[in-house]
């Protein structure tokens, strides 16, 4: 037979042709593990194009965590010593347990709107509800949940202004919740007129708050009034919604005539009375508006005050002053009220309403007439703008000339109104922000650089003369006689050279750091500082150097005249040091101008600007050598006071108030 027979599943026999090729069998069984091999492959490859294609994740549904906030610990209300740490204070992170404490004084936001969300954590107590975000917490407004620095450069033009500012705030916590707001008023002679204007003035605001006496009434506003001088007074003795007795309330503060102000004391007693609202149930609001227009008696408080509210979640919204830049004092145009006293002429009282920063920062130089004058900083007194922003609160600075820009003559300034010359943009003032941090922390930022720390220790020094009424003219009757008159005007210089030569070495030995400051405030007080020093030191070296070259000789080029006057120069011809040294307080003073318009720095650098540094000589005749004339003798008899035979029937004079209690 041709081939051997097979039998087939069936049992048949099949013949099977030994011709075929080997080959063909074998492909034959391989037909089955090649088709499975082919399916795998092509199903990797189709998984691996897809797993590099990425999905579009799901829309996140905004989410409002409502968090459980724990009863705040109990706070002693004893007064403590106040301890400064040697080092910073670290701040809790948002999930810490002090990050309540602290969560209104930490972002670095002005009167601008920001927020810093806490991210929710899965062991977060509370309950979550899912709605569209609509609305956000602003910088003024008090939520746990968000951290946030007050304002401090906000700006009106009087008390009135100040009272509508703060309704917007006052609305917003009550969007919030029941709010309770408690008015703490300064009793001081000088805030007295001012309180009757806020008085009237808070009708009008509750009526657009709707909490008057009308079907719109709030009974969610409520309201505690207290006042303070040499003592703290709750004037309210329970929280009310009556607007009219919390009007009557206010009109009823006496005037404390001790000049005491214990107004930090004040402001912890009023948070005191408030915490019940944040602790009880149902939790309130509580805000604490505070009018003053000094800077208190007992500023050692301020730290312990601002921990407290900030403690218990408290606003502080102070309607304060302007601090006078870089001064402690200030004069205030006083004009009396009370018809007890003498309603005469108005006087000028000298009151405390700065400075602006913690530390000195401006080196007070007299060279021209206008240094004694006080401009304004752009802020209020330290402690009481630094409790505000640490609170998140706002600091309004209240001043009838405050809009505007040009000089405020004394005619100008309203009664019991700060006497400030200058004024600036707000808007441009909040780039030059005082450093509201903890000493510990600002002496730790200072020694960290030697342009900061010089300029401190130069700015803790007194008012520097540079030259007490320099002698300008010299009358030549010989040469003796000049020469004489020249070594006696040396001696002026000669005395205020050491002082400001000291202080061009503190300065100069910052010089190295400069450029490593990036805080436009820091920046500015340095460059100002070095360039008003150096502009001195040429003055006084130059007016030194002039006189030293005229007794070396001078011949007039007119016969006839016979003095020497020495005039202010813009050129400095006396040696190159001082060419030198007349060039870089040129240059740091116009780059203060430039790179600062509108600041109070600027200001004074322009003014500075405005002196020469350098003398030249001229020539007059003034008629020394003249013999003097004998006198004619001259008979005019002083007329005698008109006689007044009749004795005059006067009331006794009205006592003057003594300004030192205003």
């Amino acid at each position: 037979m041709a081939g051997d027979a097979a039998l087939d599943r069936t049992g048949h026999a099949e013949m099977v042709d030994e011709a075929a090729p080997a080959g063909r069998l074998e492909f034959a069984r391989d037909v089955p593990a090649l088709a499975a091999s082919l399916v795998l492959h092509v199903v990797i490859l189709l998984w691996l194009a897809l797993a590099g294609v990425s999905l579009p994740e799901p829309a996140r549904v905004p989410v409002t965590v409502i968090e459980t906030v724990p009863e705040p610990e109990e706070v002693d209300l004893d007064p403590q010593e106040m301890v400064v740490a040697d080092t910073a204070e670290e701040t809790g992170a948002a999930g810490d347990d002090t990050s309540a404490d602290v969560a209104q004084a930490l972002a670095p936001t002005l009167d601008v709107v920001a927020v810093t969300p806490i991210e929710s954590q899965a062991d977060l107590v509370g309950d979550i509800q899912v709605d569209p975000i609509e609305e956000v917490p602003t910088a003024t407004e008090i939520d746990e949940r968000i951290v946030v620095r007050g304002s401090v450069g906000a700006t009106a033009s009087g008390a009135a202004g100040a009272v509508d500012r703060l309704t917007s705030e006052i609305d917003a916590s009550l969007r919030q919740r029941p709010t309770v707001v408690v008015w703490v008023f300064d009793q001081s002679v000088s805030l007295s007129a001012q309180r009757k204007e806020i008085s009237s003035r808070l009708e009008r605001v509750f009526q657009e708050l709707g909490a008057d006496r009308t079907t719109r009434h709030r009974p969610d506003l409520e309201n505690l009034v207290f006042a303070y001088g040499k003592t703290v007074s709750r004037v309210t003795r329970k929280p009310t919604d009556d607007v009219d007795e919390v009007i009557r309330a206010i009109d009823a503060v006496p005037v404390d005539e001790s000049g005491i102000e214990m107004t930090f004391t004040a402001i912890r007693m009023a948070a005191e009375a408030g915490r019940v609202f944040r602790t009880s149930a149902p939790r309130r609001n509580v805000m604490l508006v505070v009018f003053t227009d000094e800077v208190g008696n007992d500023q050692q408080l301020a730290d312990q005050t601002a921990q407290y509210c900030r403690k218990l979640g408290m606003p502080v919204y102070v309607v304060g002053v302007p601090a006078p830049f870089g001064m402690r004092e200030v004069r205030m145009k006083y004009v009396e009220f009370d018809p007890k006293y003498d309603q005469g002429d108005e006087q000028w009282a000298v009151v405390e309403q700065g400075p602006e920063t913690l530390l000195p920062e401006v080196v007070r130089i007299r060279s021209t007439a206008g240094d004694d004058e006080a401009i304004d900083s752009g802020f209020g007194p330290f402690s009481l703008s630094k409790l505000c922003a640490e609170t998140g609160g706002m600091y309004l600075r209240v001043h009838p000339n405050s809009g505007e820009r040009g000089r405020v003559t004394n005619q100008m300034v309203a009664p019991m109104a700060s006497q400030i010359r200058y004024f600036f943009d707000p808007d441009v003032m909040q780039a030059y922000q005082p450093d509201y941090v903890s000493a510990a922390k600002l002496q730790q930022e200072i020694v960290g650089n030697a342009a900061k720390r010089a300029l401190v220790e130069a700015a803790k020094s007194t008012v520097v003369e540079p030259m007490e009424a320099p002698t300008m003219t010299f009358p030549k009757r010989d040469e003796p006689s000049l020469a004489g008159l020249l070594t006696e005007a040396q001696k002026t210089a000669a005395k205020a050279a050491p002082r400001i030569d000291a202080l061009h070495a503190t300065l100069s030995a910052g010089q190295g750091d400069r450029d490593a400051v990036k805080e436009r405030r820091w920046q500015a007080g340095y460059d100002l500082a070095l360039g008003r020093v150096l502009a001195a030191k040429v003055r006084t070296d130059a007016y030194n150097q002039m006189l030293a070259q005229a007794k070396l000789g001078m011949k007039f080029q007119d016969d006839k005249n016979d003095t020497w006057q020495l005039e202010p120069s813009e050129e400095v011809k006396v040696g190159s040091q001082t060419e030198k040294l007349a060039r870089q307080a040129v240059e740091l003073l116009e780059r203060v101008a430039r790179d600062h318009a509108g600041t109070p720095w600027a200001q004074i650098a322009a003014t500075e600007l405005r002196t020469p540094l350098g003398y030249r000589w001229t020539e007059r005749f003034t008629g020394v050598n003249k013999p003097a004339m004998a006198d004619g003798g001259n008979n005019n008899n002083v007329p005698a006071p008109p006689s007044d035979d009749q004795k005059r029937k006067l009331a006794p004079p009205k006592p003057k108030r003594d300004l030192k209690n205003l």
